[in-house]
């Protein structure tokens, strides 16, 4: 995110520890770059609501 200059970032994981979401709002609080924690599970919930016949 540093060497691109951005300010938006995306962590993607089965799951997240206490401790990795420590780390993750500890560099958004020392830089002021926002990194969003997503689990494969949200993301494959949002592709089926999308997809979702009605």
């Amino acid at each position: 995110m540093r060497s691109r200059d951005r300010k938006l970032g995306y962590f993607v994981a089965f799951d997240f520890t206490a401790d990795a979401l420590f780390e993750i709002d500890r560099f958004q609080r020392q830089t002021g770059r926002t990194i969003k924690p997503l689990t494969v599970q949200e993301i494959l919930d949002e592709e089926i609501a999308i997809r979702k016949p009605e």
